[in-house]
């Protein structure tokens, strides 16, 4: 009974902090869209996640076309260099993505 209660204990903790590292991330992406890309497109984060689905943000995610394709979407937006960045911008336009069912607030 002990080492049930301790796996379930354990996997609760677990899926609570990956959790907290994803909402965290969509957060920074949404402060990078808003500090970086806001001004120079001209439209807020609704506009540019519902341009593609989920399925279709983490394709060009992990084809390493995110770039690319805010590039195709907003001329004027800066070349996003860092990992990081890429990561945190992606989770955030997924998050607000055409079937996502959420709206950003920037």
């Amino acid at each position: 009974m002990k080492r049930v209660l301790l796996t379930l204990t354990v996997s609760i903790l677990t899926l609570t902090l990956f959790t907290t590292n994803l909402q965290a991330s969509t957060v920074r992406g949404k402060i990078f869209y808003a500090k970086t890309l806001r001004v120079p497109c001209g439209f807020t984060g609704d506009v540019m996640g519902k341009k593609y689905t989920m399925r279709e943000w983490r394709t060009l995610y992990e084809t390493n076309k995110l770039n690319d394709a805010v590039k195709a979407i907003c001329p004027k937006a800066p070349s996003i260099e860092s990992d990081k960045d890429l990561l945190n911008l992606f989770h955030f336009l997924n998050s607000f993505a055409s079937d996502s069912g959420n709206v950003p607030s920037c």
